[in-house]
């Protein structure tokens, strides 16, 4: 068991090393994209690793161990978009960032407004494809923005999710 632990701590920091790399290379790209990208992209190396340095696990611990692979992956995802899509956080990291780490009211809705919330996700929807926005500022979804806006719509009916908030 300490050596299954010690393997995936091993591929969390494989995976973030290779995220960290791969955006000081590209730090114009999607860090997301970037993370499902490398999450995928090595998910074939661990079930290489799990054949030769865990030897002892049977095919379906090599496949259980690619599946945790994958979902560390989606950890780190949900890792780096919490400072970004958590309110709270935000508002924590922008104190932390302040002179003094200390901001009024008035400064930190100067620094993060809904303003500034609502233009950088439209920005990020429009970088990634889901949306176009028109010169009169009008936001059209693309086909991916359409495909995935139902998918989203469909896990919330599912789930019997009626609100966001």
């Amino acid at each position: 068991m300490t050596t299954l632990a010690a393997a995936v701590v091993l591929l969390l920091a494989f995976q973030a090393t290779l995220v960290a790399i791969a955006s000081a290379l590209r730090p114009r790209a999607n860090i997301y994209a970037t993370i499902v990208i490398v999450s995928v992209a090595t998910a074939p190396l661990v079930l290489v690793y799990s054949t030769f340095h865990l030897g002892q696990l049977g095919p379906d611990g090599q496949w259980y161990l690619v599946l945790i692979h994958l979902a560390l992956g989606g950890f780190l995802f949900h890792f780096m978009t919490l400072p970004d899509r958590s309110v709270t956080l935000r508002i924590l990291v922008e104190v932390l960032l302040a002179p003094g780490q200390a901001l009024s009211t008035r400064a930190l809705g100067n620094r993060y407004s809904v303003k500034t919330m609502i233009t950088s996700r439209l920005d990020q929807l429009s970088a990634a494809r889901f949306i176009t926005i028109s010169g009169e500022r009008r936001i059209a979804l693309t086909p991916k923005g359409m495909a995935f806006g139902r998918f989203v719509t469909a896990g919330r009916k599912l789930f019997g999710i009626a609100s966001a908030n």
